[in-house]
């Protein structure tokens, strides 16, 4: 396969969530290979929409031994995928070849969550065994796209294997029901897995549909990629294929300068740093995780948001180098978060101490989202509200109290203002102030680096915080003014 020959292009869950949106979803796959684009497609899609949740709730019940249950939402979950059988296909032959296929999926899901449910009575580890009943969301709606996209007479072949090959995971009793730890791509034999399953058919131009969210362990175990792992997944192939682009499709046009919930005039942005898009994302934005960004930053790769409900659409593109030269070009917020302080009564500080604070709020399971100011004898972080009384108890127990000081400010939100060229203009981070100042929204404390400022207000404020700071920075409020002779007219049609 030659270096920069096909893009990938993802599609989540909400893209496949039934038979008419995964229709859709082949008419833009079908459309991209009979329009001759430069970069052939490789295929990599989500379980429908509230599949990987329903397979989760089987495992867990499986666990519980509740047989009974399981299986009412096992049948639940074959009708919704033969269902979309029948909406995808148009002819009684590949109908049935498709339904065959399903079924015979469905039967091995089946036989995996008996075999859960053994391992649960047995009392052995159950986090691999989960996985695998979690794997089949993908397995069940790479068939269906599929046979979708070959309705449209562009050949398309269903990947059931798993593409990515991962380290071994460890079992971690504190994670969270579903979740595996550890189960990290491994490049070299991931490049060499990807190239020999994907190489062949992208040969013979028959675009591939690949699982996403999934993979295979060094040791031979189907394992996921944890939550968001199935954006993070095309980017993982899509590095091990050197490819051009990676399109991910959702249901929003793009990255906005802001949550369209909050606020009406939130701009499509048309493109993003790396840098910029990772901000956005770890306070609070709903754009990509983090992680998506990492196999393919190295290597320069573009990533490129767009709607599947509106695929005329540009969307945003993220990559090495965002579009705004000065001032902010989105803002976002992160709620429920509560500041740690750690005050040494020697004015003269202790600089070594950081570490140990650091050290032990990583033993409370609380990465610092913010390091909010520091100094020799004052140091203070934002956590996650629900894990700061974890990190100040373990600070108190500790530290020598009698020369440390640990207090704990709850009720805060951190206010984003994200754009590479913020700092640089000195108009930026006054205007953001004035704004807030108008508002009358006092500020706790704030931060910047080379991609913005954060601005750490009250939890009740963070709305208005974002409000007043899109106005301001980004895209103002313009007000209807009316001439008077216009609005005595319709006074006068109201009265006749």
């Amino acid at each position: 396969m030659k270096e920069k020959s096909v893009c990938i292009v993802k599609f989540g869950g909400t893209s496949v969530g039934n038979g008419e949106r995964i229709s859709r979803v082949a008419a833009i796959i079908s459309d991209a290979v009979k329009s001759g684009v430069p970069y052939f497609p490789v295929v990599v899609v989500s379980a429908m929409s509230g599949v990987t949740d329903q397979l989760l709730r089987i495992a867990k019940l499986a666990c519980n031994g509740k047989t009974e249950a399981y299986a009412q939402e096992l049948t639940s979950l074959r009708q919704k995928h033969l269902q979309a059988a029948v909406e995808v296909t148009d002819d009684d032959k590949n109908r049935v070849a498709l339904l065959n296929v399903l079924e015979a999926s469905l039967a091995s899901l089946t036989q995996d969550v008996h075999t859960l449910y053994e391992t649960a009575q047995s009392g052995d580890v159950v986090h691999l065994r989960t996985a695998a009943v979690a794997a089949w969301g993908e397995r069940l709606s790479v068939s269906l796209v599929a046979a979708a996209v070959n309705r449209l007479g562009t050949p398309a072949e269903p990947i059931r294997k798993e593409v990515i090959i991962t380290s071994h995971p460890a079992f971690d009793p504190e994670q969270p029901f579903g979740v595996v730890v550890g189960a990290d791509p491994l490049h070299v034999e991931t490049r060499a897995n990807a190239h020999a399953i994907i190489h062949p058919l992208v040969e013979r131009r028959i675009v591939p549909v690949a699982c996403g969210f999934i993979g295979r362990t060094i040791t031979g175990y189907v394992t996921t990629l944890g939550r968001n792992g199935s954006d993070y997944s095309a980017t993982v192939i899509g590095a091990a294929l050197d490819c051009a682009e990676v399109s991910i499709y959702t249901d929003v046009d793009g990255v906005l300068s802001a949550d369209p919930r909050l606020v009406a005039n939130a701009r499509l942005l048309a493109s993003l740093s790396y840098a910029e898009a990772a901000r956005l994302s770890w306070f609070g934005a709903k754009v990509l995780h983090p992680r998506t960004l990492i196999p393919i930053a190295t290597r320069g790769i573009p990533v490129r948001v767009r709607n599947s409900f509106r695929p005329h659409i540009r969307g945003t593109s993220i990559g090495p180098v965002g579009s705004t030269p000065s001032g902010a070009s989105a803002i976002t917020i992160r709620r429920n978060l509560a500041l740690v302080t750690v005050e040494s009564t020697d004015l003269f500080g202790a600089p070594e101490n950081a570490g140990q604070v650091f050290d032990l709020a990583a033993r409370a399971g609380a990465a610092p989202i913010a390091i909010c100011s520091s100094s020799g004898h004052h140091l203070s972080f934002l956590v996650d509200e629900q894990a700061a009384k974890s990190v100040v108890g373990l600070l108190q127990h500790n530290m020598d109290t009698s020369l440390w000081t640990v207090r704990c400010l709850h009720g805060l939100a951190a206010c984003a203002c994200i754009g590479s060229g913020f700092t640089g203009d000195p108009m930026s981070a006054a205007r953001a102030s004035i704004a807030l100042a108008s508002e009358r929204i006092p500020v706790i404390t704030q931060g910047a680096s080379e991609q913005g400022t954060t601005f750490i207000v009250e939890d009740r404020s963070s709305e208005s915080a974002l409000r007043c700071l899109h106005r301001d920075l980004i895209a103002p409020v313009i007000p209807i003014v009316r001439h008077p002779a216009q609005e005595k007219s319709q006074r006068n049609e109201v009265r006749a």
